[in-house]
């Protein structure tokens, strides 16, 4: 892979390269961190890259190590900066539960948090969470299915007030 394509498929998948990193991070000044370095670190090693049509996952497996390892040297977690949605003209009710419902994600402790960000907003397939995450597929789905019933219970607390 040459430079420009390189540069050019980072720039198709850096967008999901920041939210997963900033899902692990928490914070944004981090997840820009967590970016660089594995930008480098993807462009030392893009030779490596069997497959250009797998891009995405190995670049999103390189992003996910590069925040772990982030977070095992600096041992500690912050709280995540809110970003919120942006406003659509489906009214201020639509908003509110988007709101909610990010807050919900951010405040899932991890894996569960990876997973959804991955599943439900990079549209990618348990396969391919698994091979991101160094997981098995049977992990993958169970995590989802935890995940899921974390939230049910979060959001259905906030939604019975």
């Amino acid at each position: 892979m040459n430079k420009d394509e390189f540069c050019e498929q980072i720039r198709l998948c850096e967008n999901a390269m920041y939210h997963l990193a900033l899902s692990i991070v928490k914070t944004g000044c981090d997840a820009e961190e967590v970016l660089s370095e594995s930008i480098y670190l993807a462009y030392k090693n893009r030779d490596a890259l069997k497959n250009k049509r797998s891009f995405k996952p190995w670049v999103l497996r390189i992003v996910h190590n590069a925040a772990v390892e982030m977070i095992r040297k600096n041992a500690r977690i912050t709280p995540m900066e809110v970003v919120p949605e942006s406003a659509d003209e489906s009214g201020e009710n639509d908003i509110a539960t988007n709101l909610t419902l990010r807050q919900a994600v951010e405040n899932l402790r991890q894996p569960y948090r990876t997973v959804v960000f991955l599943f439900y907003y990079e549209n990618m397939s348990v396969a391919k969470i698994a091979q991101i995450t160094d997981a098995n597929t049977a992990a993958v789905k169970k995590q989802l299915s935890r995940a899921r019933k974390m939230l049910w219970e979060t959001l259905k607390e906030d939604f019975s007030r």
